[in-house]
């Protein structure tokens, strides 16, 4: 092993700087040691140097801290997110500030970046590790080797080193003198124990190697030690067990799998072993089947998304060649690769197809199951699981993790069998060489290693006993699943087996540990657990706290990335590095707060205390945010509950309206615009006569006024029309739409010509009127002169009638409709309209239509009734479509299928097509297995997980979906679709209260404010849910609502809601809904004459995107989605958008649908659906 080193860049080459001083304190106890190594480098130049300190662990060691000298003094680092650490390192480096920060880099070395290093001055790191006591076999002494630096002329060296044992430590190897150790009492650590010391301090002296230490039967006597856990409050046991003189059963039965009489191959069958080339684990199963007797069954079960095969062969003395090869052309030949992997569909129980008790299971898999739980319930039941993997990328921790529970065990072939080749023709190649004849010898080897350890039971720790469990106190002892121990000749337990867990702090409880070979236990060691039976360690290191934290982390790491949130929580409370963070040194108050990462306690106390004070202003703060937020939510919530109390059904004036009200007022405006013409006429007449007989009249003082009455003007008692034409689409070309669509544009298209035809004549009269009303003004302002001229105010005697104008009467005769008189004039008033262009690339998605007409009366409420969707998928005009369709039935499509396979594999829309039209045929096993196709494609994509979990959950696989949205929450918990996905498909599988908490983090959750106004999806989802637990009598934790405000919780009935979302960020995607009237509702009108409300226009996230329509008015809705833009610079292929449609919505006959839609370019639009409204 490399020693610790500190290299700087001196121009072209790299040196290392001296190391000046060396501290170390180790402390060895259980069989672990804990060891602080402090280093001194010296700067002798004259320049501000940088460094890179590289320090080597020894094997199976895990750092548990480090420390970096900040203005002289010793600053410990603290454990962060890895990713975080790295971004705040950077962070504070852009500013001129040098942190610390301690990486784990290949293999188990460590590095961390030192700078400044000022001229002549020094710099100071430590790190400190935990590493498991060596052993000799058969031998119980321990030994521990102490890693030194190599240094020459060393200033300064000190070590202390204490040991917690009955006997004392022994000095094995060093280049040092005058080493020994002291015993010394120890009040904070009794028990059968002694305290063994080793100081030394030198000076000047040179460091060459190692030291060594052994611990004489140091693996013999059972130990129970116990430290208080600052943590939670509570004791840390560590149980050390020595199990002696254990008896085996049927020994001879254990060797070579001889004795095994049914045996289960389970090969994974998912795409992914597709790309492999499997010939290594082939021979493995040759060469075992080979070492079988007669009489012996073998069952293969090949698996996917599902259980797909399962073939049965009997071995015996005559047919066993010709067996094997068939066996060996089946797994060669016969398989078909297709689909994911859900391990958990397997189920095994112990039992083959014909019912026979199964011996032993071998299992070829690259461990990456896609669906399902990695821990089924039927592990614990199973036969001994042996497994094998061959695959470059391997899930390793997992198929350990089947083989320690079930007593079998793991085989990496990649690193197990050498001389590899690449592929079989270049075997082929190489046997005609000489070379190749010891090669294979060798290559044979391997195989015969394999097999030999194929059906034998491994010795193993198989479970822990808890007396009165459930009161004992007893919780999270690790390991936590069986563990193989090494057994020697003599039937003693090699090393020892090492247990550790937690304890109530006031409990004492019996534990017994079990060990056995597959089920069946052989050997009990029973423990008590209790102050007075424990070496009681009081040591401010908390070594056992951190060996404990290490043991859960390594449980927690083979259950894979759902854990990633706890692993990280048990690096951060115990100070440990896990493959999730690393360990960073900061220097200030300002830069902890700034990035909340909690300073080291001991180290600075005052920035420690300082920071906590503020913390605990920031937790206030988060209150108060969380209560601003639930405000600004309120408001939202406000305008929409206005939206939905305003009665936009009765506001709406319908096409038959309108024409009622046509066939209302034409009649009167005939009646009047008839007699304004006569009263013209007259008037016209009766003024020549008067202004002749004036002219000829003298001016007397008998006057007699001129008597009139002033016409009355017309009553207008109608509106002209409100509806904006502008906000109109113009119907498309309808040849490549279906008949539905064609059905819906152009019931669309009349309505729009129809209320065009009924605005331009609503113009016209309106237009008619103001003209009547301007003529009644010009005689009554003609008479007003005639009554103000004193000229003509003189009695008119000769006059041959009075000029008598009376206004029309509203009881007018009917008339038959006719064109206006010619002597009225009217205006054109049509508005020019703004039509939307269609596409080339528009394509019919899918539609929708009404099952039955509804017989409810016109105007009338349709609150309880809806109307009933059904959805017909859309099959893309694509080429390997069009090929899957010729073939006749289910199987001969599948095989057009796994054919176009081999062009198309590589892209998720290829699936997703196929899958479809599965789906669509009512072909659900094959659909499902085809769809989970993309999640092969790559590892933790969470684009590829929503891809498939929307399919899956619109054709009814909600656990499916619920497997994969985990995931993604996972990937992404800082988006808050990755909680509402989650929420909603809780509700389906039944866990009302997780779906209520997820929906109210929505809510309440900081986001980035792309993402504003998803609370109010989310509310409204949430109260629809709670109307349904309402009505259905489901519980769920009432107490979840108490952060929300009363004016949160209120039902919102719809007869019809459209949700869009989509898999893709920073993507732009836009619904849009042509309503019966013609108006189109999106985002640029979000608020339709019917009162079609769509939601705020999410420009750079995933949705959800929402149209809401309390009451529908009669006639055709055609749902559309357009791609607008992307400003994701990784996106590549397609966007896949998945629209949810909702009928009666928070109605107990509320009814859901799907569709699904691709969408391939920015600008490109796409009908989705058709829905058809009849009362």
């Amino acid at each position: 092993m490399h020693s610790p080193s500190l290299t700087v860049q001196e121009g072209e080459k790299k040196i290392q700087l001296r190391i000046s001083n060396v501290k170390i304190y180790s402390k060895i106890m259980a069989s672990f040691a804990q060891t602080s190594m402090e280093l001194t480098f010296q700067n002798d130049s004259g320049k501000t140097l940088e460094g890179e300190l590289l320090f080597p662990m020894p094997e199976d060691a895990s750092v548990s801290g480090f420390a970096l000298d900040i203005n002289g003094k010793m600053v410990d680092a603290v454990p962060v997110e890895k990713v975080k650490a790295k971004v705040v390192f950077e962070k504070e480096v852009r500013k001129g500030v040098d942190p610390g920060l301690l990486e784990k880099v290949s293999g188990n070395n460590f590095k961390t970046r030192v700078y400044p290093i000022l001229p002549n001055n020094s710099r100071t790191v430590s790190i400190t590790y935990i590493e498991p006591l060596k052993r000799a076999p058969k031998e119980t002494n321990g030994v521990y080797d102490l890693m030194l630096p190599k240094v020459e002329n060393l200033s300064n060296f000190e070590l202390k080193l204490e040991v917690v044992s009955s006997t004392k430590p022994e000095i094995a190897e060093s280049d040092l003198q005058d080493l020994k150790f002291t015993q010394e009492d120890n009040e904070s650590e009794k028990g059968d124990v002694n305290n063994f010391i080793l100081n030394l301090q030198k000076n000047d002296i040179t460091l060459t190697k190692p030291m060594k230490f052994v611990l004489p039967n140091f693996y013999r006597d059972n130990k129970l030690y116990l430290e208080h856990d600052e943590v939670d409050d509570q004791n840390i046991f560590c149980i050390e067990d020595f199990p002696t003189n254990i008896e085996l059963e049927n020994e001879e039965e254990n060797e070579k799998g001889k004795g095994k009489k049914s045996i289960q191959i389970i090969w994974d069958s998912s795409k992914s072993v597709s790309y492999i080339d499997t010939q290594y684990e082939i021979k493995v199963v040759e060469m075992y089947l080979d070492t079988l007797q007669n009489e012996s069954e073998i069952e293969i079960i090949t698996y996917k998304d599902c259980v797909d095969q399962k073939k049965t062969w009997k071995i015996d003395g005559n047919n066993k060649e010709k067996t094997m090869k068939e066996i060996v052309t089946y797994l060669k030949e016969g398989i078909i690769y297709d689909g994911c992997s859900n391990f958990e569909s397997l189920n095994l129980n112990k039992k083959n197809e014909n019912d026979h008790d199964v011996d032993l299971v071998l299992l070829f898999t690259d461990g990456f199951t896609k669906l399902g739980s990695e821990e089924p319930a039927w592990l614990k039941s199973s036969a001994p699981i042996y497994t094998f993997s061959d695959h470059v990328s391997t899930n390793h921790s997992f198929l350990k993790k089947i083989s320690n529970i079930t007593g079998g065990e793991y085989f990496n072939l990649q690193s197990l069998i050498s001389n590899r080749k690449d592929t079989e023709q270049e075997i082929k190649k190489e046997k005609e060489k000489e070379k190749e004849k010891e090669e294979e010898e060798e290559e044979l080897q391997d195989y015969d290693k394999i097999v030999d350890r194929i059906g034998q039971f491994n010795f193993s720790y198989l479970y822990c006993e808890i007396e009165d469990e459930e009161n004992s106190g007893v919780s999270e002892i690790y390991p936590s699943q069986p563990l193989p121990v090494i057994l020697n000749d003599e039937g003693n337990v090699d090393g020892g087996f090492t247990l550790t867990g937690k304890i109530n702090k006031e409990k004492s409880s019996k534990i017994t540990i079990c060990y056995g070979m597959g089920s069946k236990v052989l050997h009990r060691s029973e423990y008590l657990i209790s102050k007075s039976e424990s070496i009681n360690i009081l040591s401010e290191k908390k070594i056992l706290s951190k060996y404990w934290a290490n043991e859960k982390v390594k449980s927690l790491v083979v259950l894979g990335d759902k854990m990633k949130n706890e692993i990280l929580a048990v690096g951060k409370n115990y100070g440990i590095v896990t493959e999730n963070t690393s360990l960073i040194v900061l220097e200030t108050l300002q830069q902890y707060l700034e990035h909340d990462i909690v300073p080291p306690k001991n180290s600075l106390p005052e920035i420690y205390e300082q920071f906590m004070q503020r913390r605990r202003s920031i937790q206030e703060r988060e209150t108060e945010r969380v209560q601003n937020k639930l405000k600004r939510v309120n408001g939202w919530w406000e305008k929409r509950m206005r939206w939905y109390n305003t009665d936009y059904y009765g506001q709406f004036e319908s096409n038959e309206k309108i024409q009622q009200s046509m066939k209302k007022f034409q009649p009167e405006i005939e009646e009047v615009q008839k007699l304004v013409n006569e009263r013209l006429e007259e008037l016209k007449k009766t003024k020549k006569i008067y202004d002749e007989k004036v002219k000829k009249m003298k001016i007397g003082k008998d006057e007699e006024i001129i008597s009139v009455n002033v016409p009355s003007k017309v009553n207008q008692t109608f509106s002209p029309g409100t509806f904006q034409l502008s906000r109109t689409v113009e119907v498309p070309d309808l040849s490549d739409l279906p008949e539905l669509g064609k059905k819906a544009w152009l019931g669309i298209k009349e309505n729009r010509e129809l209320r065009e035809r009924l605005k331009f004549d609503r113009e016209q009269l309106r237009n008619n009127v103001s003209f009547l009303n301007s003529k009644f003004s010009e005689i009554g302002n003609y008479i007003n002169e005639l009554k103000k001229d004193p000229q003509k105010r003189k009695k008119v005697v000769q006059m041959e009638k009075e000029i008598k104008i009376s206004s029309h009467s509203k009881k007018c005769k009917k008339k038959k409709k006719s064109s206006s008189s010619n002597s009225m004039r009217f205006m054109d008033t049509r508005q020019d309209e703004r039509s939307v262009s269609r596409s080339s690339r528009m394509r019919s998605i899918g539609n929708i239509r009404s099952e039955e007409s509804k017989k409810e009366k016109k105007g009338e409420s349709n609150t309880n009734k809806g109307p009933s969707l059904q959805i017909k998928e859309w099959d893309p005009n694509v080429p390997y479509m069009n090929a899957i369709k010729k073939g006749k039935d289910k199987e001969e499509r599948y095989q057009i299928y796994l054919e176009q396979c081999k062009e198309n594999g590589t892209t998720p829309a290829f699936y997703l097509d196929v899958a479809t039209h599965f789906f669509t045929q009512g072909w659900k096993d094959l659909a499902v297995r085809i769809i989970t196709n993309i999640l092969e494609l790559g590892l933790d994509n969470v684009q590829l997980f929503r891809i498939v979990a929307y399919k899956l959950d619109a054709e009814g696989f909600a656990r499916h979906a619920c497997d994969l949205f985990e995931k993604s929450l996972v990937l992404n918990p800082e988006e808050p679709q990755s909680y509402r996905d989650l929420a909603l498909v809780y509700a389906k599988l039944g866990k009302s209260s997780k779906a209520i908490e997820y929906l109210i983090k929505v809510l309440t959750g900081k986001w980035d404010s792309r993402f504003d106004e998803i609370e109010l999806t989310a509310l409204h989802e949430l109260n629809a849910l709670l109307q349904k637990y309402k009505r259905e009598k489901i519980d769920y934790d009432e107490k979840q609502l108490q952060i929300l405000p009363e004016a949160f919780i209120t039902n919102i009935e719809l007869d019809l809601r459209i949700v869009l979302g989509w898999d893709t960020d920073m993507v732009d995607i836009d619904l849009w809904v042509i309503e019966p009237t013609a108006e189109k509702c999106y985002y640029g009108n979000n608020l339709s004459e019917i009162g079609g409300k769509v939601s705020r226009d999410f420009t750079q996230g995933y949705g959800p995107e929402e149209y809401l329509l309390k009451k529908a008015q009669k006639g055709f809705y055609v749902i559309q989605a357009k791609f607008y833009s992307s400003h994701n610079s990784k996106l590549s292929g397609k966007t896949s958008a998945v629209l949810t449609f909702y009928t009666n919505y928070g109605r107990e006959n509320e009814k859901q649908y799907q569709v699904n839609v691709r969408l391939e370019a920015a600008k490109d639009w796409i009908d989705v659906a058709y829905v058809e409204i009849d009362f």
